[in-house]
């Protein structure tokens, strides 16, 4: 029976399944391989957090995906997802996921859903924005955005003539950090931070946990540390 240190234990919890795929990862890169059993691999980044890691999406000799590996020339993850990004295959293959727009209605008394086009989609939301800068002007509209995404609909927002564009997660995570750190030592952190956990002689976490927040780099890099210890 395996029996893992508690050092083992984080190293192994940090790398989750981005870890457990670097070995499968070292024949995937083989094209040899890849033309005897049919595999294909498209480039692709992953958003579900702002690390934005790259990788590899694996298709079988149907066209289904079947796995997501990181990219081992990218900086950001080495080679390896995190548990959060290896998930993104679940996200696409859920039945439950959104595949077409749905708009909601009333039907016998209750509110439900209706599918629609993207045509349908876009002139019934386009319908709503315009009446509201009819009857309260172009500054009455707010965007909440998060992700790449979101600059899309700011630059939607600032054509139709309102400014008022903010982000939730600025004001709950990265606004007071960036404050902190110009007040500190005059210059951003950036994201993902210019931080050098791995060589760190001392690390003080105050209301935040690698771990958890699994932000890739940092977890390995917290891994390394760990193992110097």
């Amino acid at each position: 029976m395996f029996q893992a240190s508690r050092r083992d234990f984080i190293k192994i919890a940090s790398l989750g399944a981005g870890g457990l795929l670097a070995g499968p990862q070292l024949w995937a890169d083989s094209d040899p391989l890849y033309e005897r059993y049919g595999i294909k691999k498209i480039p692709t980044y992953c958003e579900v957090c702002f690390w934005k890691c790259a990788g590899w999406v694996h298709f079988d000799k149907s066209g289904k995906p079947y796995k997501i590996v990181g990219n081992k020339a990218d900086p950001l993850c080495n080679g390896r997802f995190c548990p959060r990004g290896t998930a993104g295959l679940g996200m696409y293959t859920d039945p439950d996921r959104l595949k077409v727009p749905l708009i909601r209605t009333v039907r016998d008394g209750k509110q439900t859903y209706k599918e629609a086009t993207w045509p349908q989609a876009i002139d019934y939301i386009a319908s709503k924005m315009r009446k509201i800068i009819d009857e309260h002007g172009a500054e009455s509209l707010a965007l909440f955005n998060h992700g790449a995404g979101g600059k899309h609909f700011g630059r939607l927002f600032k054509a139709l003539g309102s400014g008022n564009i903010a982000a939730p997660s600025y004001a709950q995570c990265r606004g007071p950090r960036e404050v902190a750190f110009h007040s500190t030592f005059g210059a951003g952190v950036n994201s993902p931070e210019n931080t050098d956990i791995k060589n760190a002689k001392c690390l003080v976490l105050i209301g935040s946990h690698l771990g958890e927040n699994m932000h890739n780099a940092q977890v390995q890099e917290m891994s390394t540390l760990i193992d110097k210890k």
